[in-house]
């Protein structure tokens, strides 16, 4: 029988004092498993990795498939890191923190934090496109809040590949207009995450607040991936992880935003 001892070692990592380049990537498994993964690395135990993880499972009493999947997932996380990709194997208590989509997490998915709020995460698959929708929502929100009388925000996103057979382009975009009422009293909503890294939004609001701004028109190009790239995509499926879907990849993206405010 293998002995699993509890060590400092496990003690739960609050994920959100680490630097974002190491809580980036993570997979979730049972608090057994992640105990035993971290006295392993720790080199307390003359066992593998493998043997002391299977104890750990067997030791959570976790029924039957939820941990065998488990230990693959953190065979998975461990193939994927000999393979140069930064995944940080979480326990299920360490994400009980964490806010993830309507279903997750789950077993062998790769998650990734966005990048402005510490305590999100998407499926990988998803992430271009929610991070993508969550700025844009802030933006609206922004500007409106700011007592826009008019408002258009137009975002466009566009990828061309070629192969030795055709060629072919895809891409995305997104468009709000709203007519309103105008806001006498403006100011900045409460909950901005993207704001404080935006110099043209920022530029925007204090047009507005301190000098009686009325009317802006600007235009910004987003090319950051985050390092969620094809390569990633390959790297995941061949350690065996999951990307939560079809992965959407990064397109650069040009937004336009224009209002006119009441005088």
């Amino acid at each position: 029988m293998i002995a699993i001892h509890m060590t400092e070692s496990a003690a739960p990592v609050v994920l959100v004092d680490l630097p974002y380049a190491e809580r980036q990537l993570i997979v979730v498994v049972s608090d057994a498993v992640v105990a035993a993964e971290r006295e392993a690395k720790r080199g307390d135990s003359g066992t593998s990795l493998e043997e002391i993880a299977v104890a750990a499972s067997m030791m959570s009493q976790v029924a039957g498939r939820v941990a065998v999947l488990a230990v693959e997932t953190a065979r998975a996380a461990g193939r994927a890191r000999r393979d140069g990709v930064d995944v940080l194997t979480v326990s299920s208590t360490e994400a009980a923190s964490l806010t993830f989509p309507l279903g997750h997490p789950r077993p062998k998915v790769l998650y990734v934090g966005h990048p402005a709020v510490p305590t999100t995460y998407y499926a990988a698959a998803g992430f271009h496109h929610h991070t993508f929708e969550h700025k844009f929502v802030e933006a609206v929100g922004l500007v409106m809040a700011l007592g826009a009388t008019q408002l258009e925000v137009d975002m466009k996103g566009s990828e061309a590949r070629v192969d030795t057979k055709r060629s072919r382009s895809r891409g995305s975009s997104a468009l709000f207009t709203a007519t309103l009422k105008g806001n006498a009293n403006p100011t900045l909503p409460a909950g901005l995450v993207w704001f404080p890294h935006e110099p043209t939004w920022q530029q925007v609001a204090e047009g507005r607040l301190e000098y009686g701004l009325t009317q802006f028109q600007l235009s910004v190009r987003y090319e950051d991936d985050y390092g969620i790239d094809a390569g990633l995509k390959v790297k995941a499926g061949k350690a065996g992880l999951d990307l939560g879907g079809s992965f959407q990849e990064h397109e650069s993206t040009v937004w336009r935003i224009e209002g006119k405010f009441a005088e």
